[in-house]
Order: structure tokens, then C-alpha cells, then sequence
């Protein structure tokens, strides 16, 4: 489980200044991205390496609580590895200054390989950044 912080923009808002509902994935991709920045390399660096594409399969979410403009939040992923090529990545959003639940939910990844958009294995590098590990040269 590994856990990024991320500030909201008007972008994000619709015109009440709350987070269009929409951007609730985007914001997700945001936490993933920061989950392989954490982790010492750039998701699309891992991908062009090992020669895949990781498209979501499922996504779900649960609103809670708005998350309103300007607002810095926290996402907590939790990587579950449901089979050699797909990962759901579970989340939890919270306000990261009043620690309030936002929102949870999860997308679903499969891994194919980018030749023939078959499935393939999730590499091991990946699974250690999704978990939230330091890459090792």
C-alpha cells in the first residue's frame, strides 16, 4: 500500500467548484503515475522497457464527500494482484487536512503486450512500483 498527495485545481471543478466526477479517475491515474515516480521511474519508461501497455479493463467509484477546489487530498493505493497479468489498484481518497473520507473505489489494469495486445505477465519492476517499492537499478 503506498499513499501520494495531490493538489486540486479548478481544472479538476465543475462551476459549484467541486470535482467533476469524472476527474475522479484522473486523479487516480495521477496517484498511480506518483506511485512510479516514487518508486525512481516514470510509468511510461517501464512500459516502453518491457514492451507493454497496461489498459484499464473496470473502474469503480464511491463519492463520500466532495473534494472541493483548492483542496489538497491524499490517494491511497492498494495494489491486488488478481492473476500473472491484472491488477486492481484500490483506492481511498481523504482531505489531507481534515483526514475526511472523499471517495474509494478501484480500476482493474490487464497487461498486454504492445506486438499483439495479448495478455502478458505484469513485470516484476512494475509490481514493486505499484507496491510501492524503490526500483533497483
Amino acid at each position: 500500500m503506498a499513499e501520494v498527495r495531490l493538489q486540486t485545481y479548478w481544472s479538476d471543478c465543475d462551476p459549484a467548484g467541486i470535482a467533476y466526477f469524472g476527474n475522479f479517475f484522473r486523479l487516480c491515474e495521477a496517484a498511480e503515475e506518483g506511485l512510479y515516480l516514487q518508486a525512481g521511474t516514470p510509468r511510461q519508461a517501464l512500459l516502453d522497457a518491457h514492451g507493454i501497455w497496461m489498459p484499464r479493463a473496470e473502474a469503480h467509484v464511491n463519492f463520500i464527500s466532495p473534494i472541493r477546489n483548492g483542496h489538497a487530498i491524499r490517494v491511497r493505493m492498494d495494489p491486488h494482484f488478481e492473476s500473472p497479468q491484472r491488477v486492481r489498484l484500490d483506492f481511498t481518497m481523504f482531505d489531507d487536512e481534515t483526514g475526511a473520507k472523499l471517495a474509494n473505489g478501484y480500476m482493474t489494469a490487464a497487461c498486454v503486450d504492445r506486438a499483439n495486445f495479448q495478455a502478458t505477465p505484469i513485470p516484476e519492476p512494475i509490481r514493486r512500483a505499484l507496491r510501492g517499492g524503490i526500483q533497483q537499478g
